[in-house]
């Protein structure tokens, strides 16, 4: 078994599902066959250069509609930028590399860079076209604390208050004890997952539980039939939640279940009443769900590329866009501070990797936030994917990718998030140290 790390919505994988690509190796050029893809090989490469925009064909998913409003524009800027002349070294290599090499050695599927809301950069390859919504793996996590937050704000959901009082389900369980709030900052301790997470091989996490559960590993013996089950399942003690930062993909499955429970509606229509018909958004984005008609809210939202930047750069501009204020600029302000912190945390730092910027980041509403300096936040994702809101510069980075293994993981995020670093520096004039 092959261990995946903070960001990833798959933490431990079977050896089958990798294929066997040595580091930075590119992908094979040969055509994929949909055909013959399917749930038991979906997951990594070759397979994921469709799957990943592909997925409703595969899963069951709940549409979220755009809405019959008409399209926000992205305007084309004036002469784009020049990837091929923007430089970096390469922090995997240790060479010189340009911005457009990076796009070539990093898997890309998809790359949008907006400047003052214009598009300076866009690009699509394996297949991937501007109509297809790609998977966002845990950048949903981003969606959802940002959905969290408008429905904070119209009274319907307490941050302050317990799960349980939501989901009485809960009690019992893991989860009881723990404030909404700590779901949302990644701060309840899960004791268990605490001693097992360092361990390398041969331990089943809860990111493996979490994909039997919605279908997206094969089921064992061992496996909760859907979501709920899992999660009303997790009988076993927490420690002193709020006091450190603790990456469970399983409290993002759990805030979907309680936004229906506090809003008394599906998640799929929230999302499209609050937030993707609002954007002035080209395409509806879909949501996978487990075979029990559950949202998977941690990592199976799916947009296109452009919506997704729509909606980073509604997040640049405080929450406002398309002509309304959409998300509270308070919550905006609140991720970008940290809760007041002011890029400080008092449960340590929660840095998603040893980049630009990061060193001392934190983690807020389901956003990975850099130190008060460099003043960008980020959804995050298994294989590649990004959203980096920079609204210092005024700029939004997306980026879309097919990694074929998640051994390549690690590097493919250190490669391209100093490329997307030195895009921002060279169009922006802002660049993080």
């Amino acid at each position: 078994m092959v261990k995946r790390h903070w960001l990833v919505s798959t933490a431990v994988v079977p050896f089958f599902y990798i294929a066997a690509f040595a580091l930075g190796q590119a992908a094979p050029q040969s055509p994929i066959d949909p055909s013959n893809i399917g749930p038991a090989n979906w997951y990594w490469g070759p397979a994921n250069q469709w799957s990943w925009h592909n997925t409703r064909r595969i899963f069951p998913s709940s549409q979220v509609s755009h809405g019959s409003g008409p399209v926000a524009p992205l305007a084309q800027e004036e002469g784009e930028a020049d990837l091929a002349k923007i430089k970096f070294t390469d922090p995997v290599t240790h060479k010189s590399m340009t911005a457009a090499a990076m796009l070539d050695a990093t898997y890309t599927d998809g790359f949008i860079v907006l400047h003052h809301g214009h598009v300076v950069a866009e690009s699509y390859r394996n297949g991937m076209t501007a109509d297809d919504p790609h998977l966002l793996m845990s950048v949903s996590k981003s969606i959802m604390g940002t959905l969290a937050g408008i429905l904070v704000e119209s009274g319907k959901l307490d941050p302050g208050k317990l799960v349980t009082d939501y989901i009485p389900e809960m009690k019992g369980t893991l989860y009881e004890g723990a404030t909404v709030r700590n779901l949302l900052d990644m701060t309840v301790d899960d004791p268990v997952e605490r001693v097992l997470s360092p361990s390398t091989q041969n331990t089943k996490s809860e990111y493996e539980a979490v994909d039997e559960a919605g279908g997206w590993l094969p089921a064992t013996k061992d496996s909760s039939p859907g979501f709920r089950a899992y999660l009303t399942g997790l009988h076993r003690p927490h420690g002193a939640n709020g006091k450190q930062f603790q990456y469970l993909d399983q409290s993002a499955i759990l805030i979907g279940w309680v936004m229906e429970r506090a809003a008394q509606d599906d998640l799929s229509n929230l999302l499209a009443k609050y937030l993707w018909a609002k954007l002035g958004a080209e395409q509806d984005a879909y949501l996978l769900l487990d075979h029990q008609q559950q949202g998977y809210s941690s990592a199976g939202f799916n947009a296109t590329l452009r919506d997704l930047a729509r909606f980073g750069q509604m997040m640049a501009q405080g929450g406002s866009f398309n002509g309304q204020q959409i998300v509270p600029t308070a919550w905006v302000n609140d991720i970008r501070s940290n809760g007041g912190m002011r890029g400080k945390s008092d449960v340590g730092p929660a840095a998603p990797a040893s980049w630009p910027g990061h060193a001392q980041g934190t983690y807020r509403s389901f956003w990975w936030v850099s130190e008060h300096s460099c003043g960008r936040f980020a959804g995050v994702g298994l294989g590649g994917q990004l959203l980096i809101v920079d609204p210092k510069a005024d700029m939004v980075v997306v980026k879309f990718d097919s990694t074929p293994s998640p051994q390549l993981d690690d590097n493919v995020f250190q490669t391209e998030y100093q490329g997307i670093n030195a895009i921002i520096h060279a169009v922006g004039k802002h660049g993080c140290s």
